[in-house]
């Protein structure tokens, strides 16, 4: 048996106290590590480097403990197998759903960031004890993990039947919002920790709706209860699922309150964050490429399947929102247009597959810099298109009679329910078995070369109509329906800064490209006129496709100036509405 303790033990300074205590340590020697990165963020993030003054001791006397690497200790135990303690404090003060973080206003934590794992002993079952802080007697404590002791959503003890269960369970601490409801008979709670104004019962009815539809699509649920952990903030949004719960990070404003009565677009982004990460439970969480089974978790794992486990959630986050009958579908499509812009505005998608995103996600994907809507393209946004096209043709060649939430049940009660993992070439061959479905040649385009997918045409053949727009501004390619586009843009990303515009990122062989201007530049004037976020859209009206303007502008310390020769904008917003609703054939309601 191996005992975690963790006890929230400074506030201000965001530490947590850890101790381990291994009841039958290997005689000479034993090994510790902990993981490099989380399962489902897809980055080496070092967790290890927040740890501080690691001891060891046996009946009250130190043992030597050696660091073998970034992430493992040796502790030497002599010749005995009796029980020994290893004790250590966690810096946490990363606000997002990866990590641990901890202040006066609340607590979270992942196991992969506080708790060792003992070389040799990672399938033996684990209890985990967690304490209140001094300075926070009255918190509330909520996690998905088994409990041992205490009453609910107080400390206690949990328990875990090996390493790999105790680091899916996140736990969250505070002055916690709880509200409890109940979807195909098994409990679920939404938690909320942070300053908020949310109708908890409202959101709840419409997390009911959405966790009812995925287990009916399924047609199980691969836990026995559902959590909500969600941190509030002034701005943030974030998601990270875990065997029976999720953690999320949103904005106070992605919260629903009471006043209002409207689906606002805020909102849908929270419920669709909340769609994803649960959709997660059967696809990924359970359904899950065989080079994950199992983790390992000191370097990275290489697969080229992301686009599917993340593209087809993506691709149903959204899509589920309509059919249990949350969004309509105005709103669902325009959802699907800001997908389609994410994906069409840059030239990534004609430098990189799908697939070679999926692979790369530890380096590029992961690491994005200010030239990545020139070189990647979305495992997420790309594979959901991916999943758009599959859903439309397999009901176009079936006459209707299979969906793309049909194959999803069908690979996860063969491949996930059963833990059998998922080859690179399983989706090809699985899809074969639907008679009269030839998607073949489709999916063998959609992963495996660089251009764009048969949106337009497969929509056309549902009433759907796609209407490239030229939007309002740099800043604006969506899926909204544009009411007045611009006649020029710079061709880049900006921001608005106390000192002009920043650029974010420009855009290959745009107007600001071709002028030599770069990402980090402040544009502080455009043709000797103030440039700032109140008068860039002033600014740019003047001009036609073919003039040109002086443009200066500081990079770094240095005053530059350039020449820029406006072209025409390209159209990068997608406005998608139903013209013809006798030809949805109950793929969208109308």
């Amino acid at each position: 048996m191996i005992h975690y303790d963790v006890s929230p033990i400074d506030l201000r300074g965001h530490l947590f106290e850890v101790s381990l205590t291994i009841m039958k340590p290997q005689a000479g020697h034993q090994l510790l590590w902990l993981p490099n990165w989380i399962p489902g963020s897809y980055l080496v993030r070092d967790f290890s480097k927040h740890i501080i003054g690691l001891y060891a001791e046996r009946d009250g006397h130190h043992l030597t403990v050696d660091q073998l690497s970034k992430n493992q200790w040796q502790v030497e135990t002599g010749n005995s197998e009796q029980a020994i303690t290893v004790s250590y404090q966690v810096y946490a003060f990363d606000l997002s759903v990866r990590s641990a973080y901890l202040d006066q206003q609340q607590g979270f934590f992942n196991n992969t960031s506080l708790c060792l794992a003992v070389t040799g002993q990672e399938q033996e079952p684990v209890k985990l004890s967690v304490h209140p802080p001094a300075d926070a007697p009255d918190w509330l404590l909520a996690t998905g993990m088994p409990r041992e002791s205490g009453n609910a959503h107080s400390f206690g003890t949990f328990s875990a039947e090996s390493y790999d269960a105790l680091i899916d369970y996140p736990f969250l601490m505070g002055d916690l919002t709880i509200e409890e409801f109940i979807a195909h008979g098994i409990k679920h709670s939404l938690v909320l920790s942070g300053r908020h104004y949310a109708d908890s019962s409202r959101i709840t009815s419409d997390l009911a709706k959405i966790c009812e539809h995925q287990i009916n699509l399924f047609e199980e649920a691969p836990f026995t209860s559902y959590t909500f952990l969600t941190m509030v903030v002034g701005d943030g949004f974030g998601g990270l699922e875990h065997r029976n719960s999720t953690a999320l990070l949103c904005s106070r404003k992605s919260l629903i309150s009471a006043n209002q009565t409207q689906m606002n677009d805020d909102y849908q982004l929270f419920l669709s964050l909340c769609s994803h990460e649960y959709f997660h439970s059967w696809n990924i969480k359970t359904l899950k490429p065989k080079v994950f089974l199992p983790y390992q978790l000191d370097a990275e794992s290489y697969t080229e399947q992301l686009w599917f486990y993340e593209g087809m959630t993506s691709y149903f986050d959204d899509y589920i929102l309509h059919a249990a009958g949350i969004v309509d579908s105005q709103r669902y499509l325009q959802a699907l247009g800001d997908t389609i812009s994410r994906v069409e505005r840059g030239v990534g998608q004609f430098q990189q597959t799908v697939t070679e995103s999926s692979y790369l996600a530890w380096t590029k994907f992961y690491q994005q810099n200010e030239n990545a809507p020139n070189s990647i393209v979305s495992y997420y946004a790309k594979g959901a298109l991916i999943a758009l096209c599959l859903d439309l043709t397999l009901r176009l060649q079936s006459d209707h009679k299979v969906t793309l939430a049909h194959v999803m049940r069908d690979l996860w009660h063969e491949f996930g329910k059963t833990s059998l993992g998922t080859a690179d070439d399983t989706v090809f061959e699985f899809l074969k078995r639907y008679s009269g479905v030839d998607v073949s040649e489709l999916l063998e385009q959609a992963l495996y070369a660089k251009e764009s997918l048969p949106v337009t045409e497969l929509l056309e053949n549902f009433g759907v109509a796609v209407r490239p727009k030229i939007p309002t501004d740099d800043n604006s390619s969506n899926g909204k329906a544009v009411s007045n586009s611009a006649s020029v843009t710079l061709g880049a990303r900006y921001k608005a800064t106390n000192s002009g515009l920043e650029v974010i990122s420009v855009y290959h062989d745009e107007s600001a490209y071709q002028a030599g201007i770069s990402a980090g530049d402040k544009i502080v004037a455009i043709d000797h006129l103030q440039a700032s976020d109140a008068t860039i859209s002033n600014l740019l009206s003047r001009f036609n496709p073919g003039d040109e303007v002086t443009v200066h502008a500081f990079r770094r310390d240095e005053l530059l100036t350039f020449k820029l020769i406006f072209v025409t904008p390209k159209k990068s917003s997608y406005s998608l509405s139903v013209q013809r609703p006798e030809h949805l054939n109950g793929w969208l309601s109308h």
